[in-house]
């Protein structure tokens, strides 16, 4: 964890020394600042590939997110959503929102800027991390190049959920705490860095919280070392409060808002009950978040394998003289391929912290308190750990093989590649569809419709959400119905004329969104525009002529009906 002492001197440099190069050598600005360079431009270039491909959002908690920034925006308030969400992803989105209304509206394509300069962002504390961890220059950049690249890193450096910003804070966080294999223990003012960083994620999801636990044990734990200083071992403690402060924050602010401390609990629990009141068995749940990265990310699993299998081969025929190669002795005497696991050693301790936070979630998960969906995203700090473990011990081996065992160790990865290619399909459980028709004609009732307008929106399910972040107008629009699973069934407006012209009245309703079919038809004749299925009508004046009834009131911050997970 930490090594006693560090050398005189050590505590004065600075908190964001990225650690050492090959050899113990102080790494210099250049190289450093060269190599975040080439990370950054490399997650934009794998980013930008991504948006390329089609991929717009993970689930509709892309699109719920962005309408409650908005609606942060329309209305600051201290909690967005007076729900189990956390705050920091709604303030960030929101603060912006408002710098830049000036020139530009709140819109879905600002959200997902701000998620592309995110992710950019993300992938250079993990470079920073990695440094922390390995104090290896080459090692450092080979596995943030693999972090920043594996699918679900990729698509979370463009969504608009804050599961990437949040994993590469943590990891930044147990890294701050982490002494390289060359030494020496990093400066205690590192660990204030990192517990500044477990602040934000633990503000911006829960996941992160045992990873706090275990910060503020380790922190604790460095500064009862002996040979340090006062100074020193004052700022770990502070490190180890600070670190837990968004937690303790949180559970105060619950039980001031909500009365009871724990009510964000209680709410994620009522929400899986309600999607699936049998649940699973209890087996499969305390297994689910393993079981969850192996079927994702295949890939960064086969790959240790790929290697330890091409490493027992090359010894292997070493062993039977057939392993060696004319002119390489002199580089490599007696080893057609580098000896990886003293290499794999610093990533112990975060990997351990890892394996904590996959155990304390998936305990939650037992008692109904963990995320409802895609558990692979609540992994992420296991699975950029992975990678970069994966990238660091791939790139020393094709260092240090031979020609037959690099040729060998390609073919491996090859056919790793391969493999994770043909099965990743087939591995999905959910595959989700990026709401391109609601999209499309939000943007339309945008252009068409005066800024002010109220507009009643079709709930058919999550979908609507779409349509109400690129309309971009929290406080105009208004969804026809809840389909929380919580609250009772409820029927469509947009199933009948009647139900419709009485729901348009109530929120004075001067446009409607919905799909395109008779009931809407009927009532407010030929749309004004239509994308895919769904379509943009002027709604019709109150039948006698009566003035329309007042807006719906709705709280400016309200979350969407859409509270799929915290």
């Amino acid at each position: 964890m930490r090594r006693p002492a560090p050398a005189p001197g050590r505590e004065a440099g600075g908190a964001l020394d990225a650690g050492s190069s090959v050899g113990g050598a102080p790494a210099s600005a250049a190289p450093f600042a060269g190599d975040l360079a080439l990370v950054a431009l490399a997650k934009a270039a794998v980013s930008a590939l991504v948006l390329a491909l089609g991929f717009r959002a993970v689930s509709d908690d892309d699109f719920a997110r962005v309408v409650l920034a908005q609606a942060w925006a329309h209305a600051p308030r201290l909690d967005p959503t007076g729900t189990s969400w956390l705050p920091v992803p709604f303030w960030l989105n929101g603060a912006i929102f408002r710098v830049l209304e000036s020139v530009f509206a709140p819109s879905l394509e600002v959200a997902r800027a701000v998620a592309f300069a995110l992710g950019v962002a993300s992938a250079a504390l993990v470079y920073i991390s990695a440094r922390w961890i390995t104090g290896d220059r080459r090692a450092a950049l080979a596995g943030a190049l693999v972090a920043g690249a594996f699918p679900w890193s990729a698509c979370l450096g463009v969504a608009t959920v804050p599961e990437l910003p949040t994993a590469a804070l943590s990891l930044f966080a147990v890294a701050s705490l982490a002494t390289p294999p060359a030494g020496p223990a990093p400066p205690a003012g590192r660990a204030l860095l990192g517990a500044l960083a477990l602040v934000l994620a633990t503000l911006s999801r829960y996941e992160p919280w045992p990873v706090a636990v275990a910060f503020a044990a380790m922190a604790l734990l460095a500064a009862a070392r002996l040979g340090q200083g006062r100074a020193a071992q004052a700022k770990l403690a502070l490190a180890a409060l600070v670190a837990l402060a968004g937690p303790a924050a949180w559970i105060a602010w619950n039980r001031v808002a909500h009365g009871e401390a724990l009510h964000f609990l209680a709410r994620v629990a009522a929400y899986r009950s309600a999607v699936s009141p049998g649940g699973d068995g209890t087996l499969l749940r305390l297994f689910a978040y393993p079981a969850a990265m192996v079927r994702e990310e295949p890939e960064l699993f086969l790959a240790p394998l790929a290697l330890a299998l091409v490493a027992w081969g090359a010894r292997r025929g070493a062993v039977r003289g057939e392993g060696a190669v004319r002119g390489e002795e002199a580089r490599t005497p007696g080893r057609p391929f580098p000896p990886l696991l003293r290499a794999a050693l610093p990533y112990a301790l975060p990997g351990a912290v890892a394996a904590f936070q996959i155990a304390a979630l998936s305990l939650a998960l037992v008692r109904d308190g963990a995320p409802t969906h895609h558990p692979e995203r609540a992994t992420l700090l296991a699975l950029l750990l992975l990678a970069l473990a994966v990238g660091d011990l791939t790139a020393r081996a094709f260092r240090g093989a031979s020609t037959g065992a690099r040729r060998a160790l390609g073919g491996a990865l090859l056919v790793v590649l391969c493999v994770g290619i043909f099965f990743r399909p087939h591995l999905r459980r959910e595959h989700f569809n990026p709401r391109t028709d609601e999209v499309a004609i939000g943007r339309a009732a945008a252009e068409l419709t005066p800024p002010s307008a109220p507009v009643l929106v079709e709930v058919v399910d999550y979908g609507h959400l779409a349509a109400l972040a690129a309309l971009g107008r929290p406080g105009s629009a208004h969804p026809d119905r809840s389909i929380d699973p919580r609250d009772p069934p409820a029927r469509s407006s947009f199933d009948d004329p009647a139900s419709l012209a009485r729901r348009a009245a109530e929120v004075g309703a001067a446009y409607l969104i919905g799909r395109v079919r008779p009931p809407v038809t009927a009532l407010a004749g030929p749309p004004l525009a239509t994308r895919g299925a769904w379509g943009l009508w002027a709604a019709p004046a109150p039948t006698g002529g009566a003035p329309p009834a007042a807006p719906e009131e709705r709280a400016p911050g309200a979350a969407p009906s859409a509270e799929a997970a915290p």
